[in-house]
């Protein structure tokens, strides 16, 4: 398995778009097609996503694209969920721009985002049949937790991170 780079390929261009654009449309409708073809379905909770969900102040959808050109070459939302509290959810990348740092870029500007919109916790949820998501995790410093917000065990196909990320504090806000 491939693991992804340490900086990203210099044309690679991350830029926080609307939900409702076509680049985060076309990314979640990507995204969700592999989570069908890894899992055999979605189950309820991962239908549903709105742009009142991913749109500044209550969330941000970054997109991925080589310079300029469409399509996007991967993408990843950020939702608040709880009081500097966010979850990422469908974070994607192309088949064939894996393994070459878009996945770091797309989470390293993430966690920019989340500072700016004042979370300080994250969180999300993956599955055992998308290591590569693990190993992304893993390598760029989320914690690996065991169990579900109840405090039950997990069952071994369900994998929760999470990560804090210090807040910028008395400094300007977003819009």
């Amino acid at each position: 398995m491939e693991r992804p780079t340490s900086a990203p390929p210099t044309d690679i261009v991350v830029c926080l778009e609307p939900y409702a654009d076509e680049g985060p449309r076309w990314v979640v409708a990507q995204a969700e097609a592999e989570l069908v073809v890894r899992y055999g379905a979605l189950d309820t909770g991962e239908l549903g996503l709105t742009a009142a969900m991913f749109d500044p102040p209550n969330g941000a959808f970054l997109v991925a694209r080589a310079g300029d050109a469409p399509p996007p070459v991967g993408g990843v939302g950020l939702r608040t969920v709880a009081p500097r509290t966010g979850q990422v959810r469908r974070l994607w990348v192309d088949p064939a721009w894996r393994g070459r740092g878009v996945g770091r870029a797309l989470m390293g500007s993430l966690e920019m985002a989340a500072r700016e919109l004042g979370l300080s916790d994250l969180q999300l949820s993956t599955g055992n049949r998308q290591p590569e998501a693990v190993t992304l995790y893993e390598a760029t410093g989320w914690e690996r937790l065991h169990v579900d917000r109840e405090g039950r065990p997990l069952p071994d196909w369900h994998i929760r991170f999470a990560k804090g990320v210090a807040s910028h504090e008395g400094g300007a806000g977003g819009s």
